[in-house]
C-alpha cells in the first residue's frame, strides 16, 4: 500500500500537519498526524483497538482540538471554526455518527430525532419536514418515522442516527464503526446505504474492523498504527489484502 498522502489543500475539507492529541494532557492518543482529505472523498480508517481511529474522528468533528500541530477545516483553523458563530456553521457542515446510536437518539420518535437539528437552524415547518422526509427516505426508514427509538432493532437505530445527521445536509459524514454488532443481512443493507452517500457526492469517513466492506464504501484507506500515527495511505484494491494490523 502506498504511503504517499494527498497533499494538495486547494479543495480540502481537512488539512492536518503534525497533529498530536493527548488525553488529560498526558496520555498520547494521536501523534504526528499529517493528513489531507478532499471534498467528496470516501475514506476508511483501519487499525487495531487503541490506535486512535475514534479519537481522530472526534478531532475531525471538533469534539477535540489538537494538543499540538495545525489543523484546518473547511479552510479555517479548527479553533476559529469551532468557536462563536462559526461553530454553528461547522456543526451543520460536519456530522458524526457515534458507534452507539443510543447516544444520538433521545426523542419520543424517530421523526423527532431527525427533526431536532433542522429545528435548531430556525427553518420553517415545511423546510424541516422536507429535510426529514429526504433523510428518512435516503436511509430507507420512512416507515419508522413515528416509532420510538427503543422499539427499533440495532440496524434500524443506526440508520435513524445517520438520518438525524443527514437532515442537517452536512458536507462531511463521519461514521464510527457503523456495522458493529449487526447481523450479516442488516450489515450489508447499511453498507449499501453508506455507499450511496458517497455516490451522492458526500465526503464520508468511516472507521471499521470489517475488511470485507471496505471495497464497497471506500476509495481510500488509512491504516492507523499502535504508535498512534498513520502507517499507510492507499486504495482498497491494493491495501485490503495487505493491511496487517
Amino acid at each position: 500500500m502506498s504511503s504517499e498522502a494527498i497533499t494538495s489543500t486547494d479543495n480540502a475539507v481537512f488539512a492536518l500537519q503534525n497533529v498530536r492529541y493527548l488525553y488529560n494532557d498526558r496520555q498520547l492518543a494521536l501523534d504526528g498526524i499529517d493528513l489531507t482529505i478532499q471534498r467528496g472523498e470516501q475514506v476508511v480508517l483501519l487499525g487495531a483497538n487503541g490506535s486512535g481511529k475514534s479519537t481522530l474522528l472526534k478531532l475531525l468533528d471538533g469534539i477535540y482540538t489538537p494538543s499540538a500541530g495545525t489543523m484546518h477545516v473547511l479552510g479555517q483553523d479548527i479553533k476559529t471554526a469551532t468557536t462563536g458563530e462559526e461553530a454553528f456553521r461547522f456543526h451543520q457542515e460536519i456530522g458524526l455518527v457515534f458507534q452507539d446510536p443510543d447516544i444520538q437518539l433521545f426523542s419520543a420518535t424517530v421523526f423527532d430525532d431527525v427533526a431536532f437539528g433542522p429545528l435548531q437552524m430556525g427553518l420553517s415547518q415545511r423546510e424541516v419536514k422536507e429535510r426529514c422526509d429526504e433523510a428518512l427516505e435516503l436511509m430507507e426508514i420512512t416507515h419508522l418515522a413515528r416509532r420510538a427509538p427503543f422499539e427499533l432493532s440495532g440496524g434500524e437505530k443506526k440508520r435513524a442516527a445517520i438520518a438525524s445527521v443527514l437532515s442537517l445536509k452536512p458536507e462531511v459524514i463521519l461514521l464510527d464503526e457503523p456495522t458493529a454488532a449487526l447481523d450479516p443481512r442488516t450489515k450489508w443493507v447499511l453498507v449499501n446505504l453508506i455507499r450511496k452517500l458517497g455516490e451522492a457526492g458526500k465526503t464520508v469517513i468511516t472507521t471499521t474492523h470489517e475488511l470485507e466492506i471496505v471495497p464497497v464504501i471506500a476509495r481510500r484507506i488509512l491504516v492507523m498504527g499502535e504508535n498512534r500515527s498513520i502507517l499507510a495511505d492507499g486504495t482498497p484494491n491494493r491495501s485490503c489484502t495487505t493491511a496487517n494490523y
